[in-house]
């Protein structure tokens, strides 16, 4: 069962079959299927209370991937914050889209083992979500 959700979204730029596609293809190519993902768009307030909740944290993020993954089966409950999503975009001179796309992936990315706490573990995933977002991208435009 392959199974993506995208909800509390109803943003127009975000093509949720290239994304899930891409997805799907890059669990793929490192030995990994997906049985579900679920991405839910929250505010700030209900993003705050869950890294309050779950993790102990009294600070704001932009993403939380709860990874319920076995044996190189990825299930997970991912939540992203819509406002930080926008705020990220707008400091770091992306547009929406790719912000979005980076935050999809780099749940995947979480659940299929990569860390990114260390400088060059960051390195390593923010390369790995440039390689995503360019993937969709290439796809996007094959869909036209």
């Amino acid at each position: 069962m392959q199974n993506i959700k995208f909800l509390g979204t109803s943003y127009h730029f975000l093509n949720k079959t290239a994304v899930s596609s891409m997805l799907l293809s890059s669990a793929s190519s490192e030995g990994f299927e997906v049985d579900k993902i679920e991405y839910n768009f929250v505010d700030s307030k209900k993003m705050y209370s869950l890294n309050k909740d779950y993790l102990n944290h009294t600070t704001d993020t932009d993403i939380i991937t709860f990874d319920y993954s076995e044996n190189k089966t990825i299930s997970a409950e991912v939540y992203i914050s819509k406002d930080m999503m926008i705020e990220n975009a707008k400091e770091n001179s992306q547009t929406l889209e790719n912000e979005c796309i980076r935050l999809v992936s780099h749940a995947l990315f979480h659940c299929m083992g990569y860390k990114d706490k260390s400088p060059n573990e960051k390195k390593t995933m923010r390369l790995k979500e440039e390689e995503f977002i360019s993937a969709v991208s290439r796809e996007t435009k094959l869909d036209v």
